[in-house]
């Protein structure tokens, strides 16, 4: 019973974590096919200064929108966790504790779940990486002109990795198109983007937000102070002998 609760937390944890993921790698997905568009053509598959220009400005762009959507979702962890917390202190001072119907515990910050979210996203380049490596051979021979080297099924899988991560395949595959004969395993290094600006982001995002709130809750117990001691007029309700008499 206890190994069934704690493999659906588990779980439950692991699909929180992909859905975070997603934002991202669809930019990522959108960086490679773009990437593709505009650098191959059929006459020039070499690796030159424009499509490394290309490159930079598509792997940057998917990283600079990593960077952005991460930084809220750190944010609204760190909200979670502070939700959390006054559920858990809530629940030692009375039985039941605080019903927090948005709380969800796998929603909660945690350092490492940033760069968990990253693994996520680097996955595509990662697999990318090994079915190029594992099958170099005939990519460079089809590459070379000889046609016949890859089937058909390399040829589908080799298109579709083109477009869930060129951004990280193409330059490597330009290259060995001009000769330079890189292994493709290589690209597997460029996973490292993804999870590492997600995973700082995450932690940037989440101390942000608890800076912001600490900002805030320091103002308003400024404003409670002036108020408090701010002197007060008052009201006698018009009591007789309670007017300044007038002059005559």
């Amino acid at each position: 019973m206890k190994f069934k609760k704690t493999m659906k937390k588990i779980g439950r944890q692991a699909w929180e974590l992909f859905k975070s993921s997603i934002p991202a790698a669809i930019m990522y997905f959108c960086a490679g096919t773009v990437l593709m568009m505009l650098t191959m053509k059929e006459d020039e598959l070499i690796w030159d200064g424009g499509k490394l220009a290309w490159t930079l400005v598509c792997g940057l762009a998917a990283a600079a929108y990593n960077a952005l959507v991460t930084y809220a979702q750190g944010g609204n962890a760190y909200e979670m966790l502070v939700s959390g917390n006054m559920k858990r202190v809530s629940a030692a001072d009375f039985e039941g504790g605080y019903k927090i119907s948005s709380h969800k515990e796998a929603k909660e910050y945690r350092e490492w779940k940033g760069f968990a979210v990253g693994g996520f996203i680097a996955i595509y380049a990662i697999v990318t990486g090994i079915i190029f490596g594992c099958n170099q051979a005939a990519i460079d021979g089809a590459l070379a002109g000889n046609e016949s080297a890859m089937g058909r099924g390399l040829a589908v899988s080799v298109i579709v990795c083109f477009l869930i991560s060129g951004w990280s395949i193409l330059p490597f595959y330009y290259a060995n198109a001009g000769g330079a004969s890189v292994s493709y395993f290589l690209s597997i290094l460029l996973a490292l983007l993804p999870i590492i600006v997600t995973g700082v982001m995450y932690i940037v995002g989440a101390y942000g937000r608890r800076a912001k709130a600490i900002k805030a809750q320091a103002l308003a117990d400024r404003a409670a102070k002036a108020e408090a001691q701010r002197e007060k007029k008052i009201n006698y309700g018009g009591l007789p002998g309670t007017k300044p008499r007038k002059r005559k």
